[in-house]
């Protein structure tokens, strides 16, 4: 990848690529913002707020670090930290770099924010968008996917396993599909490289446990047993 840039606007720190953002400024940083400019043309559900605007010809995704358990009652979107490269925002950009230098199918890493308040921070990151996608959990909703994406999809995680990379919320909501039927991984936020294999198999059982919790909860939902028997034929 190439260069990096790293400034601070005020009390905001940013990370950048200057090939894609030669002038950087906290707009990139604002759903409201781009909203005011007529920029978003979509938003996403999920923990974090993310919605999409477009910057030139390229369509960008900005997602806002949102707490998730009982801790959001009183921190909604604040973490505890000082140092910057501890920040979560910091390191999944720096993983997606890793990974795109790797080249494992993921969102290119564009830009990351980190707003300091005291003992806290307060984070966002902005990815290039992977256009005409939807997530496996809203594919499945429509109809049965063939055995081949099934066995992709296997494939796709073996790889990521390969370079050693764990995905600490391997779900269906965090494979993508684009229009070629091509499988991506989304959301970093606290994942990381692991040694050993053990968390392989357990990754896989998240991932399962994900499809079936959909298909439980759904009136429709095309996922069976066969499925998985195609992905994991893919993974092997």
């Amino acid at each position: 990848m190439k260069q990096i840039t790293t400034e601070k606007l005020g009390n905001r720190w940013v990370l950048y690529r200057p090939e894609l953002i030669p002038e950087i400024s906290e707009d990139y940083f604002s759903c409201l913002r781009m909203q005011e400019k007529d920029l978003v043309i979509g938003r996403a559900d999920g923990r974090g707020e993310t919605c999409f605007y477009q910057s030139g010809e390229k369509v960008w995704a900005l997602r806002h670090y949102l707490r998730g358990g009982l801790i959001a009652k009183f921190l909604t979107d604040h973490y505890f930290g000082i140092r910057l490269k501890n920040t979560r925002a910091w390191r999944e950009w720096h993983l997606l770099k890793d990974m795109v230098d790797m080249d494992l199918p993921v969102p290119v890493p564009v830009a990351a924010s980190v707003i300091k308040k005291g003992l806290f921070y307060q984070a966002d990151l902005v990815t290039e968008y992977i256009e005409s996608s939807n997530t496996l959990a809203d594919v499945l909703e429509n109809d049965y996917l063939d055995s081949t994406i099934w066995v992709d999809i296997g494939q796709c995680v073996r790889k990521f396993h390969d370079h050693s990379v764990f995905h600490s919320d391997l779900n269906a909501k965090n494979i993508l599909l684009d229009q070629n039927k091509k499988v991506y991984l989304i959301d970093f936020d606290q994942c990381g490289f692991r040694t050993g294999e053990g968390w392989k198999a357990e990754n896989l059982s998240r991932l399962k446990r994900s499809l079936e919790k959909f298909k439980s909860r759904q009136n429709q939902f095309y996922f069976e047993e066969s499925n998985w028997k195609d992905l994991l034929a893919g993974y092997d």
